[in-house]
């Protein structure tokens, strides 16, 4: 078996290895990094409960600060304060990009969103991969699985069908070579599982939770939970 935070993986093979090809995740440190989704808004501890549950002697360090956009975490890591966790991480997960297209809807109404699409999309994207890289740079064998950004909108909403496509473009920027994406897409679906127009309560947090083990999985891990 591999030990994860040997960076033995990063030299045999891309992420993108299939089930054939598995590798045993070891994992004893996770760092959160992100907005209110990632903190957990609402909830007592958001998805970091569950990722106790699935490894329960892991130590989690959420990161996640609220209202926080793609270029406050670019400022927030520029200054190293969480150059320690990062480099002890053996999995960061990353969920950022939502207050981004906020601000731009809030600064201009949905017209001014649409104006200014192209720019934010092409800011955030920069901004990401300054986020890949500062990670990397701090601890180059961490697994780093950023979640794509769901839409929350009921389907009776009226631009229900315009944000399907405006989160499918805007999720088009998210990701490079050796970035896991686990896709939230499923959330969408279920109307049960929202605190709010935006945040996810408990239920919501169980399954994106879910869809994040199955991501790892498909992508080629098999997971063994540390005891206790």
């Amino acid at each position: 078996m591999i030990n994860i935070r040997s960076g033995a993986l990063f030299g045999r093979a891309p992420f993108l290895a299939t089930k054939k090809n598995e590798t045993a995740l070891h994992i004893e440190n996770i760092v959160i990094l992100g907005d209110s989704v990632a903190y957990g808004y609402g909830t007592k501890g958001g998805i970091a409960n569950y990722l106790k549950e699935t490894f329960p002697a892991s130590r989690i360090t959420n990161l996640g600060i609220n209202g926080l956009t793609s270029s406050g975490l670019v400022q927030k890591m520029r200054t190293d304060s969480w150059h320690a966790p990062l480099q002890k991480a053996d999995l960061v997960l990353l969920n950022i990009g939502g207050n981004d297209l906020l601000h731009g809807f809030r600064n201009g109404g949905a017209k001014g969103l649409i104006r200014q699409f192209a720019i934010l999309k092409r800011t955030y994207r920069q901004n990401l991969l300054e986020i890949y890289s500062m990670i990397r740079r701090a601890n180059h064998g961490v697994i780093i699985v950023q979640n794509n950004l769901y839409n929350s909108m009921k389907k009776e909403e009226q631009y229900f069908g315009f944000t399907n496509l405006l989160f499918r473009l805007w999720n088009s920027a998210i990701g490079e070579k050796g970035v896991i994406v686990s896709k939230t897409g499923a959330m969408s679906k279920n109307p049960s599982i929202w605190l709010d127009s935006i945040h996810p309560n408990d239920e919501g947090y169980k399954l994106m939770h879910e869809l994040l083990i199955h991501t790892l999985s498909t992508t080629g891990f098999t997971i063994h939970p540390t005891k206790k």
